[in-house]
């Protein structure tokens, strides 16, 4: 019995997968989590120093659709001179019961939606239900995300978007206000685009304090996306609730691992995981006043959902192009 193997392109993802349907998966795989209905060790890296990159491998199991794999993801800083994407990214989708590889698939829009998603979703239970204006530091790819995902969740009034690259702030006002339809606003400093915010979002490659403690407003929601520390440790210190998606992550990489390496956060400093807060064992929001911030640095499960997602997708739609390894049996 022959069994074929289906390669799907970044194309071919995109005629499968949307912000929308990824809001949906994103937050019944945080629920999942809260369930104990998935396995996720922490990411492994590999630095590759010699080239200004690294990379991780994420695996990953999502028990509510039995799917199973692998996500093979990093940067490289110097991508943009060679015009390729920063974040270089390939999943690998098995089948749970055989170990059979299902699926090979590009990676880098799978983890560019799952990332915005899990931002709005996370903002869903911890920002406040009126919440309108948002601060996004970082003009790239993700902050484009990030404010789609919001987009669908909230009621936006106007966006304000900080980068070191005017080119990249210009861009961004442009397109995304063309895409949302809503007031996009160039600031012409972090402190501009956070002083007043009930959303503030960093996603860098920064390793520097962007957000600091005295503009965020009171009742505010801040996330941190980035590999390495954005946010004042004051803000994060003070906050009223401290919120990650992984605390086996954090705890050694992000926003939090400087301070933990300090001795100045632990375990018990964590309100709660975003999958107990989903699924209901934590609280969420308990008042307009609360300061939360959420350290979001990027869930396996979420790129194997999607993935498994996709991969059902495409062979209704007939997408892809399928190759064998070898015949079996």
């Amino acid at each position: 019995m022959e069994h074929e193997t289906l390669l799907l392109s970044r194309q071919d993802i995109e005629a499968c997968l949307d912000m929308r349907n990824c809001l949906t998966i994103v937050e019944e795989v945080f629920k999942a989590h809260g369930e104990n209905r998935v396995v996720m060790p922490p990411k492994l890296t590999l630095r590759l120093e010699d080239h200004d990159g690294w990379i991780n491998a994420m695996p990953a199991y999502f028990e509510p659709y039995h799917a199973a794999g692998l996500k093979w993801a990093g940067g490289w800083r110097q991508n943009i001179t060679r015009g390729l994407p920063y974040i270089m990214a390939t999943i690998l989708l098995i089948d749970a019961q055989t170990g059979f590889l299902l699926s090979v698939m590009e990676g880098g829009l799978i983890t560019d939606l799952r990332t915005g998603a899990a931002t709005a979703i996370a903002a869903k239970y911890l920002a406040r239900k009126d919440a309108r204006i948002v601060a996004m530091i970082g003009a790239g790819v993700q902050g484009r995300m990030q404010v789609s995902g919001l987009s669908h969740v909230f009621s936006l009034s106007e966006i304000r978007v900080a980068d070191v690259m005017a080119d990249a702030r210009t861009a961004f006002v442009q397109d995304m206000g063309k895409e949302l339809g809503i007031p996009i606003r160039e600031t012409a400093d972090n402190e501009e685009a956070v002083r007043g915010a009930d959303i503030v979002i960093t996603a860098t490659t920064s390793d520097q304090v962007l957000v600091h403690n005295d503009w965020v407003a009171r009742g505010a929601f801040v996330a941190s996306l980035g590999s390495y520390p954005e946010l004042d440790p004051r803000l994060i210190l003070s906050s009223d609730k401290l919120v990650v998606d992984s605390w086996a992550q954090n705890m050694h990489r992000g926003e939090l691992s400087r301070l933990v390496l300090e001795g100045r956060i632990t375990e018990k400093d964590i309100h709660a995981e975003m999958g107990q807060i989903v699924h209901g064992s934590k609280s969420a929001r308990e008042s307009n006043d609360e300061t939360i911030v959420a350290c979001l640095i990027g869930l396996g499960t979420h790129d194997i959902a999607c993935a498994h997602f996709v991969y059902q997708e495409a062979k209704k739609k007939k997408l892809g192009r399928t190759f064998s390894f070898c015949t079996f049996g």
